[in-house]
């Protein structure tokens, strides 16, 4: 599975990333161990992935 990113300096700022790579790093995280209603985290039931994360102008 690919999730492409799309996303603004101004966006970035929000959510605390100064750079892709620490963008990727913050969803890689949410994604792998963010747990839902039965406490299954995202690595016990999600496909292998790849994130791609493109720093588009506003």
């Amino acid at each position: 599975m690919k999730i492409k990113v799309e996303v603004t300096a101004d966006e970035m700022a929000e959510m605390g990333a100064d750079t892709v790579a620490e963008l990727e790093e913050a969803l890689r995280h949410q994604l792998d161990n963010c747990t839902d209603d039965e406490g299954e985290a995202g690595v016990d039931w999600l496909v292998s992935y790849d994130i791609e994360i493109v720093q588009v102008e506003a």
